[in-house]
This record gives C-alpha cells, structure tokens and sequence, in this order.
C-alpha cells in the first residue's frame, strides 16, 4: 500500500516539475526577447533623440509645475515617458515638439540641473512641467517663462 502511495506522489511531483520546467523555459525565452528589444529600442531611441554637442543650445519655455503625490495612483507610482518613476525634484516632462529632449540634462534657470524624463498631453508645445515636492509649491509656480540650456 506504501509503495502506491509512493508512486503516485511522485508521479504528481514529476508532473509538477514538467509544468514548471516548461513555465520558466517560457518566462526564460520572453524575458531574453524583451531584453533585445529593450536594447534596440533604446540604440533607435538614442538616434532618433540624439543632439549634436554643436546644437547645445538655450530656450526660453513656459513653465508649470505637478506634484505626483497629487495625481491619481490606482496602478501604483506614477511612470515617466523613459518607464522609469515620477521623481519630485528631478523629472521634467516637454511638450511632444521638444521630444528630442527626451533624456537629455538641462540646466533650468532657478532651479538648477534635471533630467528630461517624461512627455507632457500632445496639446501643449513650447512648453516644460517641473515634478515638485508637494501641491503647494506646484500651485506657488504657477506659470512662468524660463530659460533652459541643454547640457548634452
């Protein structure tokens, strides 16, 4: 009776084991097919954003200000264009006709350097949004013209 016993345990453990064998392969294969495209994403991304160090250069945007803690989170943090989160302090979203911005470093008037992380509504243009600490001071911004020099 033991030895029955026995053997359909692992009969059902080396079922268990197939299925699970067969559940990484897939999630190894998927996870190397997302990696490779994550990378040629990013060489097409690099040249499609790149600007020449002779094209350094200052702007004067418009700028607003958010808060993330401000915004609705029913998916979690709050992600930025470049997929990484909403950091007060540091992101800074353009508008889509400055998108080859997009990663760059800036230098903003006032504020010092940050990082063009994120893309603002495709109804806006000429324009930047500062991730702020918290809704006061976003509300304190308001909206001002700024200069900007792109650093790289």
């Amino acid at each position: 009776m033991s030895l029955v016993v026995c053997a359909l345990f692992l009969g059902s453990v080396n079922d268990w084991l197939a299925k699970r064998t067969a559940a990484l392969r897939h999630e190894t294969i998927w996870l190397t097919q997302n990696a490779a495209m994550r990378e040629s994403e990013a060489r097409l991304a690099a040249s499609l954003f790149s600007i020449d160090p002779e094209e350094r250069r200052r702007l004067r945007l418009t700028a607003t200000a958010y808060c993330p803690d401000c915004l609705p989170d029913e998916d979690g943090p709050q992600l930025s264009a470049l997929g990484g989160p909403v950091r007060a302090g540091h992101t800074v979203a353009v508008s889509r006709d400055l998108r080859r911005l997009l990663g760059r470093t800036v230098y903003i008037e006032g504020f010092g350097v940050r990082v063009v992380e994120d893309l603002m509504h495709p109804r806006f243009a000429g324009r930047m949004d500062l991730c702020l600490p918290d809704k006061r001071q976003a509300l304190d911004f308001g909206v001002q013209s700024l200069d900007i020099v792109v650093l790289n």
